[in-house]
């Protein structure tokens, strides 16, 4: 009988962290050039007013792209573009007339969020037409659909920012100015932002970051195929012109000893669950065949992911070894949440049902065997 504790402090002695080798944000790309007349009113007023702020944004709608730069992380959430762009009060009252009103003005004097609206009701319907028919039309359906349409138009918003700016200009629509300044100056207080900063050089200077939990699993990937480039493996990706790998593969390959692949499917290797092919980490081939299939993932966290995996891998390394003999399954996994008293309890369960599961340090000692 295996010794489970062994085998985990063996694991858990070879565990990673994650290191910072990968690019963790991007340049913002806001266009300063294009925003050199609303930068510098902004650079030479450090103290406004609702007032003032709410004339400024409605005399100059690109503006809204510097605040958001220097207010948020990446964007405005859609709720509170929402919040900006239309009245909720009016949105959330009772009184469905009131709200049915409020429809009728954005139909009216926005042609984009018109468009939208008249998609979701009928698509080919015209807006003449619907006019003519409003009042032989279900109230409730045209507020629920004047509703929908205003999630629609902000998602569209927060994409293209020159459809606001065409909102924001119109007089008919001049509460917008006055609900984003309070809102700037009340809650994400502007003023004082302003008076720490140089706007053009933060702007130009501005990163954003990229996806976190694609770099953590990004790290583990790139190091298991700097293993394998170290062990003298080559990567024959750029040889495959295909997505799925028959059993035997191209002939081409058959003279190179040490080769692997990413992020392919074996033929006939389908998920139990969603019956779908499988796509694989990494394939190692033996004699031009694949032989040994990798997923490899990394928690520094615990989260649902962890058993949504495990239930998976468990299923492919049972379907693998009854009906897929040739090949070989391997989960490799890592990082600190392996460490944690949960983490341990997990990795000792899932002895039961695998043979064998690598971290990184463990698939390169393992790598000599395969």
């Amino acid at each position: 009988m295996r010794n489970t504790e062994e085998i985990y402090i063996d694991f858990a002695s070879k565990i990673s962290f994650l290191e910072f080798i990968q690019e963790e944000f991007r340049p913002a790309n806001i266009p300063v050039e294009r925003l050199q007349k609303e930068i510098s009113i902004l650079s030479s007023k450090k103290s406004w007013n609702i007032a003032e702020l709410s004339d400024f944004v409605k005399a100059n709608p690109k503006s809204f792209i510097v605040f958001e730069a220097i207010l948020q992380l990446l964007r405005f959430t859609n709720a509170q573009l929402i919040h900006f762009v239309f009245d909720v009060a009016k949105l959330n009252s009772d009184n469905l007339e009131a709200v049915y009103e409020y429809m009728v003005l954005n139909l009216m004097h926005d042609q984009e969020f018109r468009e939208i609206y008249l998609d979701l009701l009928q698509p080919k319907l015209g807006y003449e037409d619907l006019v003519l028919q409003l009042d032989s039309l279900d109230r409730k359906l045209l507020i629920a659909t004047f509703k929908a349409a205003v999630s629609k138009y902000v998602d569209k918003v927060s994409k293209d920012s020159r459809t606001l700016e065409n909102r924001i200009a119109k007089k008919e629509f001049e509460d917008f100015s006055i609900r984003f300044a309070n809102y700037l100056l009340s809650n994400l207080k502007l003023n004082e932002i302003l008076s720490a900063i140089d706007v053009k050089e933060f702007l130009k200077n501005k990163r954003v970051p990229l996806d976190t939990k694609g770099l953590h699993g990004n790290y583990a990937k790139l190091r298991i195929t700097r293993i394998l480039e170290k062990h003298g493996y080559s990567n024959v990706d750029r040889l495959l012109n295909q997505n799925c790998l028959p059993l035997a593969v191209q002939s081409m390959l058959l003279d190179k000893q040490k080769i692997f692949c990413t992020e392919r499917c074996i033929e006939g290797i389908i998920k139990p669950k969603d019956r779908k092919p499988k796509k694989f980490d990494f394939i190692i081939f033996s004699e031009g065949k694949p032989k040994y299939l990798f997923e490899v993932n990394f928690y520094s966290t615990e989260g649902t992911k962890i058993g949504i995996n495990q239930n998976e891998y468990i299923d492919l390394y049972d379907l693998i070894k009854s009906g897929f003999p040739q090949c070989k399954f391997y989960w490799i996994t890592d990082g600190n949440y392996w460490l944690t008293t949960q983490g341990k309890s997990r990795f000792i369960n899932l002895l039961r049902y695998f043979d064998q599961i690598l971290n990184i340090n463990t698939f390169a000692e393992t790598l000599g065997s395969l």
